[in-house]
């Protein structure tokens, strides 16, 4: 008998159990990603934004741009399950009539929908519902002795030093052959060279070294 549209449906559906609890697993790791890159870009623009006072004002007071977690997800989905495989899994014969191998098998799932239901008998809500939480927690602790790197190649290393003071980096000279140069030395040479690029989050209780012409 030909297969009609409610089975081939039905099938075409069917998704491995496994895989579907995969892509929930996957969606909420997304999530969390997403808040987590929200409050580093955040965090990162309150020292991008030189100049503005009420900017200035937050960082003097130690402000941080607040994190947020997911840390409790709950799924629950309704669907109708069945048992398949392959190498004999099903029970069908072999070659002269021995019975096959039992393969791997695998739950499958399918979405209950109103044709479904009334077909099967199925008595379930088809609708599925998802419950979480998002609270926010304090920011890492990494983020306490660290800020961006500001861009200084071009400048003065007076320049670069009253910018990257107000950051709470300290910064270190070098001549182009290696050498420490003092600060006071380097004031009016020009940094052609940085250890950290731009943006980088580089530790307040070190030094980053700057490269002179």
């Amino acid at each position: 008998m030909a297969q009609d549209a409610s089975d081939l449906l039905s099938e075409s559906l069917a998704t491995p159990l496994g895989e579907v609890i995969a892509a929930v697993g996957r969606g909420v790791a997304e999530a969390q990603a997403a808040l987590d890159h929200a409050s580093l870009a955040a965090t990162l623009a309150m020292y991008e934004a030189e100049g503005d006072e009420g900017v200035e004002a937050l960082r003097s007071i130690g402000y941080q741009p607040t994190f947020y977690v997911l840390p409790e997800t709950t799924c629950e989905v309704q669907v109708s399950m069945h048992i398949g495989g392959t190498g004999g899994a099903d029970g069908s014969a072999g070659t002269a009539g021995q019975i096959a191998p039992i393969g791997k098998a695998r739950t499958y799932v399918t979405p209950v929908d109103a044709a479904f239901q009334q077909r099967y008998a199925f008595q379930a809500s088809g609708a599925a519902k998802l419950t979480f939480k998002i609270v926010p927690v304090p920011p890492p602790a990494a983020l306490d002795d660290a800020a961006p790197m500001p861009e200084v190649r071009g400048l003065t290393g007076a320049e670069a030093v009253a910018v990257m003071s107000a950051r709470g980096i300290s910064a270190a000279f070098v001549s182009a052959t290696g050498e420490t140069v003092t600060a006071e030395d380097a004031a009016k040479q020009t940094v052609a060279s940085q250890d950290a690029p731009p943006r980088a989050l580089v530790r307040t209780t070190g030094a980053v070294t700057l490269g002179l012409k």
